[in-house]
């Protein structure tokens, strides 16, 4: 326990701060709690009121916690309103898995290629001036949404697995699947998935019409690029109005995928009344994916640093409601997210736990020397102990590649 956990008075004015309802996802160092959602007494801390001192300290939120109550005047916080979305356990209970996670990443990975395969021949199609086959794109999303109702594990994992070469139509694949499972997530319903899943997938086919220097710039881009790469929007909304047979919902999210809730977005600053609900997920899992890939001009980043951005801009960009809801779908460590254990010694998250987000089940690649070894699977949620008799917990997330490990290489090894 460190020594903040004896709680100091708030040094904070009480009448220039404000106190904003946070998911635990976001903790940063130098917060001030002022309320956990649970009653004091139920967390290893002396006083009432608490500021977050260490990374100790956003782990013993997040271990007992689903959201906290800051004193804040940070603008990031104070445009956030209260979410008055799903619970989490109503969430959670529509996301549960009905196949092993190795059972069914065969079948992911399968209908994964076979997904991007189709995305690049329906980018090739616009390119060539042809119509695509929207029949097809169809059932891509429903074998989709058959993999990620089964195990969506299965296909988060296989989803971290990025081609920088080939961004844009695995970005568009990656959207498709990530709202799929988003979508899922919320309980909504087949026929609901099947066009959130096309809407996803097809949301960036503008960008068959962007000059490729521009695309792939390696550099930022000057005012007059960025107003030429803004034009994706509308040529996506031309281009999928050409075809026969897509609902105009699938259209307006190529479209409006850019606009944001504060009216501040591209290429009509549309109100966000104007906006469907599931144009405002797939822009939630647009960004997401985004600032996760690496791309020609810039390194990924973490999906906890994803989710803080993504949060920081709540209400501003995204709705609030509906990151709360992507931030618990996502989990604080995603499947195939490399993480060093407390002992020193590195994992894969193999599986998430919806029950406790902090406590997924881990396969150990590594001693904790981080020397190679033969992998074996821990499940967090029964307290498993090291060689020194103490719990394993996780101590943080790692970029892939760190120590020479790439994930790839344990996606379909038994589990033992």
């Amino acid at each position: 326990m460190s020594s903040s956990h004896i709680n100091k008075p708030s040094p904070l004015d009480k009448t220039s701060k404000t106190e904003v309802k946070v998911p635990v996802e976001v903790l940063e160092i130098g917060m001030y709690v002022s309320n956990p959602d649970r009653p004091w007494t139920e967390l290893p801390v002396l006083l009432q009121g608490f500021r977050i001192s260490s990374i100790d300290d956003i782990t013993m939120f997040q271990t007992h916690c689903s959201h906290v109550f800051i004193e804040t005047d940070d603008p990031r916080w104070l445009k956030a309103e209260e979410a008055t979305q799903k619970t989490p356990t109503q969430l959670i209970a529509g996301f549960r898995e009905t196949r092993d996670i190795h059972e069914e990443m065969p079948r992911a990975k399968f209908t994964l290629e076979k997904t991007h395969e189709h995305i690049e021949k329906v980018l090739n199609d616009i390119n060539n001036g042809e119509a695509f086959a929207v029949e097809e794109s169809r059932a891509v999303v429903r074998e989709c949404m058959t993999s990620i109702i089964s195990n969506a594990n299965a296909m988060l994992w296989l989803t971290k697995i990025k081609n920088e070469d080939k961004y844009t139509s695995e970005h568009c694949m990656r959207v498709g699947v990530l709202s799929i499972a988003f979508g899922r997530f919320l309980g909504l319903p087949d026929q609901d998935l099947q066009l959130l899943g096309l809407a996803g997938m097809l949301h960036d086919v503008g960008k068959t019409k962007t000059p490729p220097d521009i695309l792939n710039k390696p550099r930022n881009l000057s005012s007059d690029e960025y107003e030429i790469m803004k034009q994706h929007a509308v040529f996506g909304r031309e281009i999928l109005g050409k075809q026969e047979g897509l609902e105009q919902l699938v259209i307006d999210t190529a479209h409006y995928h850019h606009e944001r809730v504060d009216s501040s977005g591209y290429p009509e600053q549309l109100d966000a009344s104007l906006l469907h609900q599931f144009i405002r997920m797939v822009s939630i899992v647009d960004v997401y994916d985004a600032i996760t890939s690496d791309r020609c001009y810039q390194r990924g980043k973490s999906a906890f640093e994803a989710l803080k951005i993504l949060f920081g801009e709540t209400n501003k960009h995204f709705d609030k409601k509906l990151v709360e809801a992507f931030i618990r779908m996502i989990g604080i460590y995603p499947p195939g997210t490399l993480v060093e254990m407390s002992n020193g010694e590195v994992g894969i998250v193999v599986s998430s736990n919806p029950d406790a987000r902090l406590k997924p089940k881990v396969e150990l690649v590594t001693d904790a020397n981080k020397k190679l070894r033969s992998p074996y699977v821990i499940d967090l949620s029964a307290t498993p102990k090291d060689s020194t008799g103490t719990p394993f917990a996780i101590k943080n997330g790692l970029p892939n590649h760190t120590f020479g490990i790439d994930i790839k290489d344990y996606l379909f090894r038994p589990q033992t």
